[in-house]
């Protein structure tokens, strides 16, 4: 995959975000070997000295672009439990997100990265068990008691993993394969299916 073209030479100064921004999307697209500070510098148009207004090293910086996708996606979760309260909107909320074509990209580097790094992997496991809360919680709604909620939203998560890994290295399957949103839907209406009205 071709390197982000270099931006032109900015007049103001860089802030934190911009890096980190400049980090997550050459991460998402090449993997972290890429996200290097002088590639980065060249992405923004600056000199590699201004980084170090804001980071201690790249290490730093891999630290922030991790903390602020905690962020993100912390964020978004508390927000969609607590203002939408239908559960199709939550749910169309999840699918929207997890459909995404650039957060899949970030997402498969971050499991990746994840998978050499035991501080990584830990982090990601929170986010993943958040995420499994907030299925669950959609499910209750829906009818499903507490353990067949708890049952599925895994069963949803592991489906949600494996259809990013498959969008994200295979083109055909990207164009010509169903939405995961369809996916997601038909798992739905297997659970229900499955499970009888007096035990959801």
């Amino acid at each position: 995959m071709a390197s982000p073209a270099p931006a032109p030479v900015r007049t103001s100064p860089l802030q934190a975000q911009d890096w980190i921004r400049a980090a997550s999307l050459r991460f998402a697209q090449e993997g972290l070997e890429s996200v290097r500070i002088e590639l980065l510098a060249r992405d923004l148009g600056v000199s590699k000295g201004s980084f170090y207004w804001h980071f201690r090293d790249r290490e730093d910086l891999f630290n922030s672009v991790v903390t602020e996708w905690e962020r993100e996606e912390t964020e978004w979760l508390t927000e969609a439990t607590e203002f939408q309260r239908s559960p199709a909107a939550r749910w169309a909320k999840f699918v929207e997100r997890g459909a995404d074509p650039q957060r899949g990209r970030f997402e498969a580097a971050l499991r990746s990265w994840a998978r050499r790094d035991d501080r990584v992997a830990s982090r990601v496991a929170a986010i993943e068990k958040e995420r499994a809360i907030y299925i669950a919680g959609v499910l209750r709604e829906v009818g499903f008691t507490p353990e067949a909620a708890d049952t599925w939203s895994e069963h949803a998560l592991l489906l949600y993993l494996g259809w990013l890994d498959r969008a994200t290295r295979d083109p055909e399957f990207r164009v010509a394969g169903p939405g995961l949103g369809e996916f997601l839907s038909q798992l739905v209406l297997a659970a229900s299916a499955r499970t009888p009205s007096e035990e959801r």
